[in-house]
């Protein structure tokens, strides 16, 4: 298997934290799929030392094949949308997009691309614990989703393109499309099974990614806020258990009692 991991983005503030982080991801990873694999990151220090120092921490890991790197001024989209090396996940056969402060604490992969090939998953999540909202982690089974946030996901290359099209530079911080894969008819799904956790609060400029996110609502969509798409839309549209099969909505407070 070719497998290529993907930060969305990396550097400063708490950057220290954010490497201990992605180099103890690498390592479980490598743990996981006994196999070497590959690393794309997206920077956006552009002094040399601190990018510099970023690339030789991860090529000191023996079980790295390559890492590319690209070096850009600006805030996720801004980083990502403009990659050149995005034309090589043709050559990977899954791509994990993964934020610089989401730690793995229980993945296996190979079960992950079991689940997402049994179930035809394009955007697959383990539980994301620290997320935002209870959908990302308040179940026990697989569920397939109309929104997901986007912490940690398993795509294929054709996944990975669908997945980054949607977004523009000019909602540069993401925010609004967490909401949309229902909309736009995509398979999106948490293996609850398996779990990570953010672990730094979002230092999001809240104001920008609110305009940002109104903006490609209003040009994108045929909705103008967050309360449209939750009226019509609810978090998630099924269960399944790990070999497939359908199962009731049931919340963790009712497999307590």
């Amino acid at each position: 298997m070719k497998f290529l991991y993907y930060v969305a983005c990396i550097g400063n503030p708490d950057l220290d934290i954010k490497m201990e982080i992605q180099l103890s991801n690498l390592q479980y990873i490598y743990n996981d799929i006994k196999c070497n694999f590959d690393v794309c990151i997206n920077c956006y220090e552009t002094k040399d030392t601190i990018y510099n120092d970023i690339f030789d921490q991860i090529k000191k890991l023996n079980f790295i094949d390559r890492c590319y790197m690209y070096v850009h001024k600006g805030v996720l989209t801004e980083l990502f949308l403009t990659n050149p090396h995005n034309k090589c996940v043709d050559n990977y056969d899954y791509i994990m997009f993964i934020m610089d402060d989401v730690r793995i604490i229980d993945i296996n992969l190979l079960e992950l691309i079991r689940i997402k090939k049994l179930l035809n998953i394009s955007v697959l999540s383990p539980k994301i614990l620290n997320s935002t909202y209870s959908y990302m982690y308040f179940h026990n089974d697989i569920t397939i989703n109309n929104f997901l946030e986007i912490y940690l996901v398993l795509l294929s290359p054709s996944d990975f393109k669908q997945f980054i099209g949607l977004y523009t530079i000019d909602n540069k911080w993401m925010w609004g499309i967490d909401l949309l894969f229902g909309y736009y008819n995509i398979r999106a799904g948490i293996a609850n099974y398996y779990s990570a956790v953010h672990e730094l609060p979002s230092k999001s400029n809240k104001r920008d990614a609110v305009y940002g996110m109104l903006s490609y609502l209003g040009t994108h969509t045929a909705y103008k806020s967050m309360s449209d798409i939750t009226n019509k839309y609810k978090p998630i549209v099924e269960h399944y258990d790990d070999i497939g099969q359908p199962m009731p909505e049931i919340t963790l407070y009712e497999n307590i009692l």
